[in-house]
Parts: C-alpha cells; structure tokens; sequence
C-alpha cells in the first residue's frame, strides 16, 4: 500500500497549510506539506526529504499523531500518516506551492482541504493546545533531574525550553518549599489552597502526594477544595485563608493581618513565598496545558 506522510508545523499558535497549484490534481485544495513514501524509505526520512523539497527545511523531525487508510474515488486506499514536526533547521519557504499560510487551528475548518485530510483535520481541532515537551536528550540539566527523580517531569520539559530558567528555578523552589522556619504541613496546605483555587490539575496531582507525607488527610484535602476552612486550627486556617485571598484577588491586607496572631514576619514572608510560587506554577502550568501523566 502507498504511504503519504504529511507533516504538522506550528508556530506561535499557527498551523502551516499548504494550497496546491491549479495545474495539480485535486487543483487549488489546501493540504498539510508532505508527500508520498518512496520505495526503501521510512515515513521519518520521507518527512524530511518532503519538507526540504516543498519548504526549504532540513532535517526535519516529527512525531507520530495518527495514521489511517483513505481511498479516493476510482482509486486505491492510501495509508496516510500525519506528524508533529518537532524540529528542523532553516526557515519555511514556499517551493512549489500555489499559496502557504500560517492559520489559527480554530480557521482551519474553513479552508476547502484535500479530502483525506478532512479526518485528520477534525482530530486536531479538538486536540488541545499543549507545549512540546524537551526530551532529556536535548538538555543534560533536565536528564539529570530526571535521572534522580527516576521520573518523567512534565513541569520541567515544558521549562526547559528555557534551559537557564530551569537551572535557576529548581534551587529557587528548593529554598522556599525545603525546610524552613514554617512546617512542612502549613506550606503543603497553602499550596494546595493555590492549586485548588486556580484548577491547576499538575500542581493539585503534586502536592497531593506532597501533602499526603506532611500529613495531609484525605478529608483535609476535600475541606480545602470546599472551603470548609473550620476543619483546621487557628494557625492553618490563618495560612489558607491568606493563601485564597491572595490568589483570588492579588490582595490579602485583611487576612495578612491575621497571620502576624500566629507567626512572626520570617514566617509571614515564607508563607506568603510559597503562596506566590504555588500560582506561579499553576499558571505556568495552565497556560501551556501541562497535564499529570496518568
């Protein structure tokens, strides 16, 4: 069967489609750059010697999002293979095409595409928009986190496209969230306090397991996501209450001021540092869809 590769180029939110020339079949149809496998070849070297050839980029490399057959009229199937080309070298140009653009995901719909794409093109525009993630290959400062942690992080292969960044954020975060002069247990509980106000699902996943070993219950977790704040004492509902206000609205002068009955102004400002990283990494989180992993 004849494979066609098609490759998926985004740039600041925009999709690169492709218009075929009216002297093509399928004239003047929209399509994603690619073409057809040759003999001996495999989809990843057909993809980068297509893009070259249409676009002028080299080495060209992509990811796998879906595959499936297509027949056109009168014709035999076709296994059409799209993919997520992640990286490449130079800069796109038009090379045979009657027209390109980079277009929003949201308009793709209304561009008359080639109709073997027309799938392909219904699975993206539900996808939701997420940052690449840096494989540990490409960052050694990333491999060795992740070598210690014997886990895969999300969070800092989306940071490290920002090398210098990550570098200086995970010693930052050590400092605020590592022993301190305020228990382990009040700053897990104002984290989560950040996470559950702000619906950030990677930070609510991580400080859940956090908070579990400060000593966290289940049925305290649940209070906090309901706002049932009386489960706690005096001190630590000082602490959440400041926590909420402050994520809610940026402000807390009324809550501060119920802090400084339980703690002295080092722990206020450590509270309030764990409070402004938590919504610090809920939005860095939410904005580019970083999700737990299952």
């Amino acid at each position: 069967m004849v494979q066609v590769v098609a490759g998926i180029l985004e740039r600041e939110g925009r999709i690169l489609i492709c218009r075929r020339t009216a002297r093509q079949s399928h004239a003047l149809k929209w399509e994603f750059p690619g073409g057809k496998v040759e003999d001996g070849e495999t989809p990843a070297a057909a993809l980068e010697r297509e893009l070259e050839e249409e676009l002028g980029i080299r080495e060209a490399r992509g990811e796998e999002m879906t595959r499936y057959e297509f027949a056109y009229p009168g014709k035999k199937p076709i296994l059409l293979i799209f993919l997520w080309v992640t990286e490449f070298a130079g800069e796109p140009e038009n090379r045979i095409f009657e027209e390109m653009r980079w277009e929003p995901r949201k308009r793709l719909d209304s561009f008359d595409f080639l109709e073997g794409d027309r799938d392909f093109l219904r699975i993206l525009m539900t996808m939701p928009t997420a940052i690449r993630m840096v494989e540990p290959a490409e960052n050694e400062f990333l491999a060795g986190l992740e070598a210690k942690s014997k886990a895969r992080s999300p969070f800092f292969r989306a940071m490290a496209h920002r090398p210098e960044v990550l570098k200086t954020f995970v010693p930052f975060y050590g400092a605020i969230m590592g022993p301190g002069k305020v228990e382990r247990r009040i700053k897990e509980l104002v984290y989560l306090t950040c996470s559950y106000a702000n619906e950030c699902a990677y930070c609510t996943a991580a400080h859940v397991a956090g908070g579990k070993k400060a000593g966290i219950t289940e049925e305290e977790m649940q209070a906090l996501q309901t706002e049932q704040d009386h489960e706690f004492g005096d001190a630590e509902r000082a602490a959440i209450q400041y926590a909420r206000t402050l994520t809610q609205d940026a402000a807390a002068d009324g809550n501060r001021e119920k802090l400084f009955e339980y703690f002295n102004d080092e722990q206020v400002v450590e509270i309030t540092l764990a409070a402004a990283m938590a919504n610090f990494t809920n939005r860095f989180n939410n904005g580019l869809g970083v999700m737990p992993e299952e």
